[in-house]
């Protein structure tokens, strides 16, 4: 039996590290925005940005993280890049 040949993963960390810092945490900002949109329907006002704000981390972390299992540095930023756009074209949508 052949074992399956995955893509290797390339060790350009600085492309990487761009992409989940900086991209990642731009995702995250605007995915806890998105949560502090919809929360203001269903929570009291006051509440509603605190869930906003603590939902950063649960997804930049995770992001940071997962950076640098994606094969090639570009490719990491062009994936970003691209959540990013739409999460932030979700959010103009929504705040309308």
């Amino acid at each position: 039996m052949r074992l399956q040949k995955f893509p290797k993963i390339h060790a350009d960390w600085l492309s990487k590290t761009f992409a989940g810092v900086f991209l990642g945490f731009a995702f995250s900002v605007c995915i806890g925005a998105i949560v502090t949109v919809l929360s203001f329907t269903r929570m009291e006002a006051v509440l509603a940005p605190q869930m906003g704000m603590w939902t950063i981390p649960w997804i930049w972390c995770p992001l940071l993280f997962l950076a640098y299992f994606i094969p090639r540095g570009w490719q990491a930023i062009v994936i970003y890049s691209l959540a990013t756009m739409l999460a932030y074209i979700l959010l103009l949508l929504l705040r309308g």
